[in-house]
């Protein structure tokens, strides 16, 4: 099994995932992209470039 670390996230970031769990009701999880498998995982990477 492969290791996936939680991804150290600033304040901003942290305050970002609050927010968004407030507003959809949701605990939400921030996995390290470096150590998330790529391929064939079926986990779900967000496009940073996405308006908010």
């Amino acid at each position: 099994m492969e290791e996936v670390k939680i991804a150290q996230l600033d304040q901003q970031q942290l305050d970002k995932i609050n927010e968004l769990e407030e507003k959809i009701g949701v605990t939400l999880v921030a996995y390290d992209s470096a150590t998330t498998p790529s391929q064939g995982s079926g986990v779900y990477q967000a496009n940073n470039n996405h308006p908010s």
